[in-house]
């Protein structure tokens, strides 16, 4: 199988600044305000080809999207962008400090992987995805030809032999790019086409299935993308839709837009953190919020975590809690789920007259409530919390929860603390990260995860390579590097 394998990238040149006013987050990830900070970095910030502004006037013919590829085009031609002349792949460390004050360094490379259906048994999702965000994306990649950001893939390797083999070569010389962002992640970026490296990436890997960790939008547009490639070339000169001739075939070797752009990352690497998405909720009707910790006591254990405090206000209702409950409340469920690091919760909210903490007691509930789904499923923190307790408790559907409605979802726990505090929801889930071997167990039986079940970080930048879907995956130049 063509799994981790050298591709021609292309990059920032010089020319174009220093890399780090240059990249940014992940679109998924970009808000109006951090957009607008990112445009007004510098004129060639990414942000202006992977999420441009859209204004009132936009046509079919002037939208984000062809203003993205004229971007692009213009950037190639001034030599902003400047294309590798010999295939590589880009190891990537980062090192970081994550949403739990511990400071953690993260190896992995960006390369190119061949598509793989996903009934192929290769390439593994964990999560659902939404139509709108692989629309978008794929109306982009299909007005650019560039796969702009990659798929974050893990592969099992125990031994980590490939970054055992970088660290003696490449990894022991000073990297050929590096940025910091404003959170303070360090990341640093080793280029290399050395031949026993890629080797020892190619006989370790070649055989490996790899699990989606994030980008599943992305990854899921790219086979749609290539499907629809094939398509085009396979009507002849008058194919594709329209009537539009297909583009330039590859002129030698498998085509480009067979192959996705991958940042892959080892499931043993001891930097790769996931951390828990916390749930609050708003919009219920008080009492059946006022009632949880009672109605919940037949399937959890309900311990209170803190003292007693003012009586519960309007049954679960609005309004900020008493000074210095919130920050009581964080310390004591933090604690609380450091001793429960499997089917419990922490609950809280400016209503209650103390902290909870709940502990599943009752595992029939789970498997009644999914029939079904493997044990591994139902065992997951995420599927106890959306069954029993959004759902069963507090009669909040599964629709409900994939459009956002009632139920927010905070990465931050401290904001969420800060946010239940000021009372503007009614109480809140606090959650443990899903681990590595139920992300692994689950996606490997053919099963998908509740919605935001795993919180990766840090995501990597978009904009430090890019993957071009024209022509051959190695259309080589004439001249060498000098």
């Amino acid at each position: 199988m063509e799994t981790a394998v050298p591709f021609r990238a292309w990059r920032y040149a010089p020319r174009a600044g220093d890399l780090t006013s240059l990249v940014a987050p992940p679109y998924d990830v970009i808000g109006p305000e951090l957009q607008s900070r990112l445009y007004a970095a510098g004129p060639y910030n990414v942000v202006r080809v992977d999420l441009g502004i859209t204004t009132p006037s936009d046509t079919p013919c002037d939208d984000q999207y062809t203003r993205a590829a004229a971007q692009l085009a213009e950037w190639k031609e001034r030599g902003v962008l400047a294309r590798d002349l010999e295939p590589s792949v880009t190891f990537v460390e980062e090192t970081f400090t994550g949403p739990d004050g511990q400071l953690r360094e993260r190896h992995g490379f960006l390369g190119a992987m061949r598509l793989y259906d996903f009934d192929e048994g290769v390439v593994f999702p964990h999560e659902h995805t939404l139509s709108g965000p692989k629309e978008d994306r794929y109306r982009l990649m299909t007005a650019t030809a560039m796969s702009l950001s990659p798929v974050f893939l893990l592969y099992d390797l125990p031994g980590d032999e490939i970054t055992a083999a970088w660290r003696a070569g490449a990894g022991a010389e000073e990297p050929g790019a590096s940025i910091v962002d404003d959170a303070g992640t360090a990341t640093k970026l080793w280029p290399t086409s050395d031949p026993g490296l890629l080797e020892t990436m190619r006989t370790h890997l070649e055989n490996s299935r790899f699990v989606i960790a994030d980008g599943h939008h992305r990854y899921e547009t790219a086979l749609r993308y290539r499907d629809q490639r094939r398509a085009e070339e396979a009507a002849g000169p008058s194919g594709g839709p329209e009537g539009r001739p297909p583009r330039d075939a590859a002129p030698t070797g498998a085509p480009a837009y067979d192959y996705a752009l991958v940042y892959f990352s080892n499931m043993a690497d001891p930097g790769l953190a996931i951390y828990g998405t916390h749930r609050l909720v708003a919009g219920l009707p008080p009492q059946a919020v006022a009632a949880l910790p009672r109605a919940l006591s037949e399937t959890f254990k309900v311990e209170r975590l803190t003292g007693e405090g003012e009586p519960a206000r309007a049954a679960g209702g609005p309004g900020a809690a008493p000074p210095c409950a919130a920050a009581a409340a964080q310390t004591a469920i933090t604690a609380y789920l450091a001793e429960h690091p499997r089917r419990a919760f922490g609950l809280w909210g400016p209503g209650f007259e103390a902290a909870y903490g709940l502990e599943l007691t009752e595992a029939a509930a789970a498997r009644t409530a999914e029939p079904g789904r493997s044990a591994a499923y139902r065992d997951l923190d995420v599927t106890i919390l959306k069954s029993l307790v959004l759902g069963k408790a507090l009669g909040i559907s599964a629709a409900d929860m994939a459009a956002e409605r009632y139920v927010t979802f905070f990465k931050d726990q401290k904001e969420a603390f800060a946010r239940l505090g000021a009372g503007d929801f009614q109480a809140g889930f606090f959650m443990n990260p899903t681990g590595l071997d139920q992300i692994r167990e689950v996606a490997f039986s053919g099963e998908r995860m509740p919605q935001k079940a795993t919180f990766f970080y840090p995501k990597l930048p978009t904009g430090l390579v890019l993957h071009d879907l024209e022509g051959s995956l190695w259309p080589m130049p004439r001249r060498r590097r000098s």
